[in-house]
């Protein structure tokens, strides 16, 4: 994630719609792309959207 989007994120502008495949599940972050761990909160809980609504 970039610097950008980091400060998007803490000034509340939408970034992480479900734009992006895959999201943290303990922060909420969204990526484009697969994470063992997530670079925001650390958390081991990154998943793809649609395995959410199961």
């Amino acid at each position: 994630m970039s610097y950008l989007e980091r400060f998007r994120g803490r000034i509340g502008a939408a970034n992480d719609t479900d734009e992006t495949e895959y999201a943290c599940r303990d922060c909420g972050t969204g990526f484009d792309e697969r994470w063992q761990v997530c670079p925001e909160c650390g958390g081991y809980s990154v998943r793809r959207r649609e395995w959410d609504s199961v």
